[in-house]
């Protein structure tokens, strides 16, 4: 039911309910009016009759007893009876005395002889209808009671009186609640129209809406306060809800900006926060908020660290390694957070590539001293060797130092190598302003021209075939010279070296929109593919044996990806073992 039924109904049957209980009471009180009236009439009535039949009575003529009685009743329109002291009725205005039985028992006549007057309302068997009968007594001079005179009205004598009044306090009544509907109804739309705007707009303030203003009616009713209320309350809550998004979008800012994984997990372990880095570091598609932390980020030792701050409220971080999706290394610190619901901040940092360069680092050692202990352990022997004279002829003498130069020369060839490669990341590490400097437009055709007649009777000696193909007579670009002829160099010497007899190298240059594409290719024995991604690092070999007979010092590829980043381009290489390699490097025009 409707607010507005409701008010309605409940204000109409309240003013209706004491409209009825005044007409009631107002109808109660008129009748019990008249009745007191009435009896009034009745006692006067009976008083003068006593006065009047007297000396009749003293007497004891009962014929002019009735004949008197007769013309009162007649005259006055009141039933009036004489009863002596032993209820015998000596006269009666209606009714035949002799007729009438004894009336010493009839409730007024003896409240009458006790009381000096009696009443009594009850149902009159001698006229057949409902009686009002007033009584009051005659005494002689001894004041002994020797009749009682009872004066009586029918009770519809008195609802035939009473009756007209009765009818216009109804319609009064009536018409009053005709008036209470009316104004019950008024009364009902204005309250509900004010209670429906209430509602209405707090509906839209639980729907977000806060920028509302309820219409405040005038007055100083309680609606109106109610509406005030409302009104600065939404404007509170809009306030505050501005300030939280304000905040709440510096903390996303922030959040966002940062490369490190955050998270914040509550006590019983779900996940409050979680930054889009974080998503990102664990390919989490589906907002992972609410979940427990341990579904999403499945490992061990990060649980145990979690569980472990959560147990002691202290921070603690360590390294955790992942397989899934990649193969990572993260720093992970969590920090108890000062507020009441005991949650905990996780900071997982990536150090996968400090991991890697840690390694790199220490293969480079490893590799480097490797490599310089190799020949010099040899050029040590052999010259210990010829320092003592402990060769058999003169040949072996020549052999000694043959393989001595040939160690010396791999020395030098490291070092140079390796200044090389120094210098080449000295010039990336620069700004490329500064690096710009350096370069000079040169015809790329040119440089590997000269690439390959350095290399070409190499080439000869295994019967390798070597093409080259250009789409232009010049692509020229802003390099450094001798940097770039080391590139060219390396890569076809590598080809040159990895390409069994009879084989093919094939260099191709062509122009891609605003780059020059240079190709080299080989008939070689390929590289396996579990060693392409670590085949530009310094000193990796794909087969060492191999690569130190043919010279190699395990940096030209290194060399090479160094001198590409350089001038801002792009290396890569496809290669199948036993069917050759391609090295596609890309620079800009």
């Amino acid at each position: 039911m409707s607010i507005f039924w409701k008010q309605f109904i409940s204000s109409f049957l309240i003013i209706f309910l004491i409209l009825f209980l005044f007409t009631f009471l107002v109808i109660g009180e008129l009748q019990d009016y008249d009745k007191s009236l009435t009896k009034e009439r009745l006692l006067t009535a009976a008083t003068l009759a006593g006065e009047i039949l007297k000396p009749s009575i003293a007497g004891g003529n009962r014929q002019e007893i009735q004949r008197l009685v007769s013309g009162l009743g007649e005259k006055t329109g009141v039933r009036i009876t004489v009863i002596d002291e032993n209820g015998t009725v000596l006269g009666d205005s209606s009714r035949n005395p002799s007729e009438l039985g004894n009336h010493a028992d009839r409730p007024e006549v003896r409240e009458a002889i006790a009381n000096d007057v009696g009443e009594s309302s009850r149902y009159s068997e001698t006229l057949q209808r409902e009686m009002l009968y007033v009584a009051v007594p005659y005494r002689d001079n001894v004041n002994r009671v020797k009749a009682v005179v009872r004066t009586s009205l029918p009770l519809s004598f008195l609802q035939k009186t009473i009756h007209p009044i009765e009818t216009k306090v109804i319609y009064l009544g009536a018409i009053l609640t005709a008036l209470a509907l009316l104004l019950s109804l008024g009364l009902s739309k204005t309250i509900t129209r004010s209670l429906r705007g209430i509602i209405n707009s707090s509906e839209e303030l639980a729907r977000g809406n806060l920028d509302i203003s309820i219409p405040v009616g005038g007055g100083k009713s309680e609606i109106s306060k109610i509406s005030i209320a409302l009104n600065r309350m939404a404007q509170k809550l809009n306030e505050l809800f501005k300030q939280l998004s304000k905040e709440k979008n510096q903390l996303e800012a922030v959040l966002g900006a940062m490369s490190e994984g955050v998270m914040v997990v509550s006590h019983d372990g779900r996940v409050i926060i979680i930054n889009s880095a974080l998503k990102k570091m664990f390919n989490l598609k589906e907002d992972p908020t609410r979940k427990l932390y341990w579904e999403i980020l499945r490992n061990r030792e990060l649980t145990k660290l979690v569980e472990s701050v959560l147990e002691n409220w202290t921070p603690d971080s360590r390294e955790i390694f992942y397989l899934y999706p990649d193969e990572k290394h993260y720093f992970v610190n969590v920090i108890p957070l000062d507020s009441p619901d005991k949650e905990v901040i996780v900071v997982m940092f990536d150090i996968t590539d400090f991991k890697r360069l840690e390694k790199i680092k220490a293969d480079f050692i490893a590799n480097v001293s490797h490599e310089l202990r190799t020949p010099l352990t040899a050029i040590k022997g052999y010259t210990e060797t010829l320092e003592e004279e402990a060769y058999e002829s003169p040949e072996d003498q020549k052999h000694f130092l043959r393989i001595i130069k040939r160690h010396t020369d791999r020395l030098i060839n490291i070092v140079s190598d390796l200044l090389v490669l120094s210098e080449v990341e000295s010039r990336d590490s620069l700004s490329r302003e500064s690096a710009a400097n350096d370069l000079e437009e040169i015809n790329i055709n040119e440089s590997i021209k000269s690439s390959l007649d350095a290399l070409r009777s190499k080439a000869q000696e295994k019967r390798i075939d070597i093409s080259y193909r250009t789409d232009e007579d010049a692509h020229k670009i802003k390099a450094n010279r001798f940097l770039l002829e080391q590139m060219f160099i390396n890569l076809i010497d590598n080809a040159v070296k990895y390409t069994p007899e009879n084989g093919k190298v094939d260099v191709r240059v062509s122009r891609e929109n605003s780059h020059i594409l240079t190709e080299i290719s080989d008939t070689g024995i390929g590289i396996p593919k579990e060693h392409l991604p670590r085949i530009f690092e310094r000193f990796y070999r794909v087969d060492k044996t191999r690569s130190r007979n043919l010279g190699g010092t395990g940096l030209g590829l290194s060399i090479v990806k160094h001198i590409v980043i350089m001038h801002g381009g792009k290396i890569e290489v496809h290669s199948e073992e036993g069917k050759g390699s391609k090295f596609s490097i890309t620079l800009p025009a």
